[in-house]
């Protein structure tokens, strides 16, 4: 009985055996066709995988036509081409970046990248109304984003459209940085010609941050331009305190010394400019007229001469370069620099006469006596003041005399002298001034008694 059972148990192991092989077989059939079946789709998503990778690293090594003509071989979608846009846009080719992000925009009108990235594209080329209209309709999808927002405000000043911008930077939200929002309704105000207003703002930014350069400079070059030296200069070291770095309040708080009359702290301000680096034409004229000033022409003489050729119009620098000329003897340069302010100055400018004036002078010093004489009179041509005609026909009489021995010439000088010196007398109040014209008139009567005996000999 027990090798019976032993047998049937055995027989039944065999016959379990044979039934899970049959099993393994059909589950490994199974797997193979599922494996089999589902390949092409794992080679479709594992080649997909592949594509994104190529594109994306194009893109992160910035080989951006490389990006573009691997788009092209590929079937085009919606990220594809976005994708594409920015490539162009970083390529410059804004163009091209805007044919495909124009298209987009239209067929998917809720699609805010790429509508931001037209509006982008659009100012990049200076088509400023139509990256407006792009703001407008982003801010139609998110009315609350303030980026959208100063964006729009931003442009409408680039468009020039002062008082829209103004606008629209009063509508944005006060927790946006406040300080550039002031300032910008500023500048907008500043383009309007409304300077009063333009101020407040510029103040009012610079309050609210100290360090801001471009406000507080504004402002002082606004209070410098009307004139009002004295709170330009209140400004200028209230912010030289927090910055004494930066070279153009520095240059501006020289300036306003210099419009003080303060002269030496000027100078030692404008040097420090120099020494900064700022070579610039305010620096060089201001410094070199800060030194005729208070004459120190040698120093004055090299200022002056980079700032003409900084600003070859400018008639003062060149007036003032020719007198400092005149002063250091050098008569040629003196001749040069007044015979070029003269040619650029349009009649009746005041400044002709006194042009010809110096341009006679520094003739007579260089001893060219008969272009003296032709200057000496196209000075009087251009003055009816009779304290400026006396000067002239005593500088005439006196040069015809001593040194063209011209006796006759001198006499007519020295009585239309006389006669300017006799109204002179007329003109005054005072009984000592009176007194003492009244007893140079008598000695110049002597003089031309004298000059007439000589001339008939």
């Amino acid at each position: 009985m027990h090798i019976l059972r032993n047998m049937r148990n055995f027989v039944a192991k065999i016959i379990e055996s044979k039934i899970i092989m049959k099993n393994l077989h059909l589950k490994s059939g199974l797997i193979y066709v599922s494996l089999f079946i589902c390949l092409p789709f794992v080679r479709s998503q594992n080649s997909e995988q592949a594509k994104t990778d190529t594109l994306r690293i194009y893109i992160q090594n910035a080989q951006y036509r490389q990006a573009i003509e691997y788009i092209n071989g590929l079937e085009p979608t919606k990220d594809l081409l976005y994708q594409k846009a920015l490539c162009y846009k970083n390529l410059n080719e804004y163009l091209s970046a805007i044919n495909i992000l124009d298209s987009l925009s239209n067929e998917y009108p809720d699609d805010i990248p790429a509508k931001l990235q037209l509006a982008l594209c659009y100012e990049a080329v200076s088509q400023y109304p139509k990256s407006i209209d792009c703001y407008n309709q982003l801010l139609t999808i998110d009315s609350t984003n303030t980026y959208f927002e100063v964006q729009k405000a931003d442009l409408l000043y680039r468009s020039e459209k002062y008082t829209s911008a103004i606008e629209a930077y009063s509508q944005i939200d006060s927790t946006y940085n406040q300080n550039y929002i002031t300032r910008s309704i500023a500048m907008c105000y500043e383009k309007l010609n409304q300077p009063d207003s333009a101020n407040v703002y510029y103040e009012k930014a610079w309050g609210l941050n100290e360090r801001d350069s471009y406000s507080a400079n504004s402002l002082v070059k606004a209070q410098v331009k009307k004139g009002d030296y004295l709170s330009a200069y209140q400004n200028s070291e209230k912010y030289i305190e927090k910055d004494s770095a930066n070279s153009t309040m520095n240059a501006l708080n020289a300036f306003v010394y210099y419009n003080m009359n303060y002269y030496d702290i000027a100078i030692e301000r404008f040097q420090k400019c120099l020494q900064q680096g700022d070579s610039s034409l305010l620096v060089n004229r201001s410094l070199g007229f800060s030194y005729y000033l208070t004459n120190k022409d040698s120093l004055a003489r090299p200022l002056l001469r980079q700032a003409f050729l900084q600003d070859t119009t400018n008639t003062n620098v060149l007036y003032i370069l020719g007198k400092v000329n005149y002063t250091l003897g050098n008569y040629p340069e003196a001749i040069e620099c007044f015979m070029n302010a003269a040619d650029k100055l349009i009649p009746p400018d005041v400044l002709v006469y006194t042009l010809y004036k110096g341009l006679a002078m520094a003739y007579e010093k260089n001893g060219a006596f008969d272009s003296a004489l032709e200057s000496y009179h196209k000075a009087l041509k251009y003055t009816d003041d009779n304290k400026d005609k006396m000067e002239i026909f005593f500088a005439l009489a006196t040069m015809t005399e001593t040194e063209l021995k011209n006796y006759v010439q001198a006499i007519d000088y020295y009585r239309q002298y006389r006669l300017s010196l006799f109204n002179y007398q007329n003109s005054l109040k005072d009984e000592q001034e009176i007194k003492e014209i009244e007893t140079k008139l008598i000695a110049l009567d002597k003089h031309i008694q004298e000059l007439s005996g000589k001339s008939t000999r």
